[in-house]
């Protein structure tokens, strides 16, 4: 070899072949080789990140980042652009983030000081760890409280906290103001004083809600964002036209496409709730499968049990009618003589699980979960149209320690009902579903 070779940078990589590593990167199609390589050609190199960053900005749309349960209706424009980028944004974080743990590091922006249920981190390489109370939140990670009655509570180190609640997804980052990304579900945020012109920010596909210290929820669903303020005041911005509200202490907004955009005082929730499914299945309705054959002669329609993956096995299947996530309103109030109405069917004797999902008043405490359970069906009964009468003072709340002591206390909202057979597919079959108190007449 000539003395003029010049020796070759081991470390050095074309433009083409950074380009090429990103792309496929961005397409989760590089072995771990090709990993360590684009990690090393980025570690400490400005252009290549910025190469890198718009890259993810051009390749990354909301079809990719959002599972089919929560894709979104089509927006205009300037949202699509905005939720890509932030998309975009997440991207290269998480990309940061697998720089650090290459390094040995894991940067972390919060701890979980409370939860109950099934918490996990997604972590870069996709694999969801179980979180336990002490542990410290990674930035830019996405934090699932998985199943009924699962919550989270996370603080930040000036004692900010965000609770979790119920089947939720989202993600914290604090990079000059902290942030949350609520990707699906509700949370409820006790922040404490920010830094003036440095807002906490709880962002969703249809809002960012600007926090400067108060006290609120924020509820994410495909069709819409529930603000609710319970102390202080916030500032939301629609992401579909940058339009602003200011929402103050007693006041809720609700963003979506079809809706006003406004401020509106929070009203109590009744202490009655009925349903029924002689049309369709009501807007938002979580599991369920309308039906219209075998119901009785008044009614022209009812919901079928649909197939889920387990609780405790996701391998398993379970079979069960789950209401819409009514978080922000609620579904009702408990209150003195309530009690459940239900007229339903199944083709087999077997058991029926009733499960409610309480919050407390304005958001305050952790939310519970309450069940009953109706079994020891003969042939017969299964056979025919049942309706039930079931007080509320008759559920017990799970887990519990006892149990049998602990129904529905009163001034619980109920946000959400589940019906379910667990793994015995009984074709359960609901036609009218109705709680409220019970009245002098009634009793008699």
């Amino acid at each position: 070899m000539s003395d003029n070779t010049q020796p070759h940078d081991e470390q050095s990589m074309s433009d083409d072949d950074l380009i090429e590593l990103i792309v496929r990167y961005n397409d989760d199609d590089l072995d771990e080789y090709e990993l360590a390589a684009l990690s090393a050609a980025l570690e400490g190199d400005d252009r290549a990140l910025e190469l890198f960053h718009s890259i993810a900005l051009q390749s990354l749309t909301i079809a990719e980042v959002t599972s089919p349960r929560h894709k979104p209706t089509p927006f205009p424009r300037q949202t699509i652009f905005w939720w890509s980028a932030a998309m975009a944004l997440a991207a290269s974080v998480a990309f940061a983030v697998f720089l650090d743990l290459r390094a040995g590091q894991l940067p972390t922006v919060a701890r979980l000081v409370q939860a109950t249920g099934k918490v996990t981190v997604t972590m870069p390489d996709g694999e969801a760890r179980k979180l336990t109370v002490g542990d410290d939140i990674p930035v830019g990670m996405q934090i699932t409280t998985d199943g009924v009655g699962s919550t989270a509570s996370i603080q930040f180190p000036d004692q900010t906290k965000v609770s979790l609640h119920g089947a939720t997804e989202a993600a914290f980052r604090e990079e000059g103001h902290k942030q949350v990304d609520l990707f699906i579900g509700n949370v409820v945020a006790d922040v404490q004083p920010q830094l003036p012109g440095k807002p906490m920010k709880v962002i969703t596909e249809h809002a960012v809600t600007e926090v400067l210290g108060t006290v609120l929820s924020v509820q994410a669903t495909p069709q819409q964002t529930d603000v609710d303020v319970v102390e202080g005041k916030v500032r939301v911005v629609r992401t579909g036209d940058q339009s602003t509200i200011d929402v103050t202490a007693g006041e809720k907004t609700v963003v979506a496409r079809d809706l006003p955009f406004k401020s509106q005082l929070r009203t109590a929730t009744p202490d009655r709730w009925k349903v029924d499914f002689e049309k369709e299945l009501p807007r938002g309705w979580r599991k369920g499968i309308w039906a219209q054959d075998g119901l009785p002669l008044d009614s022209a329609g009812a919901v079928k049990a649909e197939t889920r993956p387990g609780f405790l096995d996701p391998k398993r299947t379970w079979y069960q009618i789950e209401t819409y996530n009514r978080w922000s309103e609620g579904l009702f109030t408990v209150v003195d003589r309530t009690h459940m109405k239900a007229s339903f069917h199944v083709k087999q004797p077997g058991n029926v699980q009733i499960m409610l999902l309480t919050r407390g008043a304005d958001f305050h405490g952790l939310d519970s979960v309450y069940l009953y359970e109706i079994n020891d069906m003969d042939a017969k009964q299964a056979a025919d149209w049942q309706t039930v009468d079931i007080p509320l003072t008759s559920f017990k709340k799970v887990p519990s320690e006892d149990a049998v002591f602990s129904p529905p206390q009163l001034g619980q909202v109920v946000y959400k009902v589940v019906l379910s057979t667990q793994d015995r597919n009984l074709e359960l079959v609901v036609d009218q579903l109705e709680f409220g108190p019970r009245t002098v007449a009634a009793k008699n």
